[in-house]
């Protein structure tokens, strides 16, 4: 028994729409991968060359123009108290406490022709070992990366070893109320810790656009829509039950004239 011309042919449809679930799974699947290598793990942007602190950085002036650029500076560590700087922080899985010290940049260094501060990470110790800390080295030179302001908070009243005091952020508002200034805006994380001080991790890496990975990933999503526009219109056209050809070829039956025999 034929189905009745204009009912759904569900075997069809059902295949067709199979189908285009396969082929839109792969091209979904092939244009995500070609995305996120384009955009997570695309070529490693190669850290530049250590420029001097005074062309990238001023003292007293926004930090933006110089955070993550090296740069090489030249001065000595100045007398004050060092910056401990903890609120929860965990490196290696272990509570850390940032150790900050004040290094006087040479005033023929900061491209001002005035002596100023340069906060500097030397180093982290573990929460429990604060008291171990010793004092400054005696570096004339250091290199290293720029680092942004955390921005200010509340002062911390906890008691700190001689020779330090604790800060609840990494803030050069902070710290200039203990040191000199004028101090810079940003941080430089030191390449080198100080003696007695473990080093600070290396910032993650940064990746550039792989543009031609984000061009094909955009590639197999249109193919994607392109199968799905065609298999809808297939179905469409075709996904239901059409009239026999030879019953429609055949005429319609005359009306029967009215008063006729």
């Amino acid at each position: 028994m034929s189905a009745r011309p204009g009912a759904l042919r569900w075997g069809v449809i059902v295949g067709v729409c199979a189908v285009l679930a396969v082929v839109l799974g792969v091209c979904g699947s092939l244009g995500l991968w070609q995305w996120r290598v384009g955009t997570e793990q695309g070529d490693v942007v190669a850290t530049a060359e250590a420029v001097p602190l005074a062309d990238a950085l001023a003292p007293a002036s926004p930090a933006e123009s110089g955070v993550g650029k090296t740069v090489t500076v030249e001065g000595s560590y100045a007398d004050d108290d060092a910056a401990l700087v903890g609120g929860g922080r965990v490196i290696d899985g272990v509570e850390a406490v940032l150790v900050v010290r004040p290094f006087t940049v040479d005033a023929d260094a900061t491209g001002t022709g005035e002596a100023a501060t340069l906060p500097v990470v030397v180093g982290w110790l573990p929460a429990d070992a604060v008291d171990e800390l010793g004092g400054p080295g005696e570096a004339t030179s250091l290199e290293g990366y720029l680092r942004g302001s955390e921005g200010a908070s509340a002062s911390v009243d906890d008691a700190a070893p001689e020779g330090a005091y604790w800060a609840s952020t990494l803030s050069p508002a902070v710290f200039a109320q203990h040191w000199e200034s004028p101090l810079y805006s940003a941080l430089l994380v030191a390449d080198e810790p100080e003696e007695g001080l473990n080093a600070i991790p290396d910032p993650e890496p940064e990746h550039e656009l792989n543009f031609r990975s984000i061009v094909y990933a955009l590639e197999w999503w249109l193919f994607g829509a392109f199968f799905l526009f065609v298999g809808v219109r297939w179905i469409r056209d075709n996904g239901r039950v059409q009239p026999d050809a030879d019953a429609s070829a055949q005429p319609a039956p005359e009306s029967v004239k009215e008063g006729s025999p």
